[in-house]
């Protein structure tokens, strides 16, 4: 394997823990939102200044 070789598995490496890490932000923030033990109301009408 050449230098060009060795950067293409660098990068295939690289996007692998990327995606990785990724996933386990997105699961991490289901997860605190799951945690959060507030009932959910209802409402017809949305409010953005609560």
């Amino acid at each position: 394997m050449g230098t060009s070789g060795n950067k293409t598995a660098w990068n295939i490496g690289g996007a692998v823990v990327g995606v990785l890490l990724a996933g386990l932000a997105i699961f991490g923030l289901v997860q605190s939102q799951n945690s959060i033990k507030q009932p959910q109301t209802y409402n017809n009408v949305i409010s953005y200044d609560s």
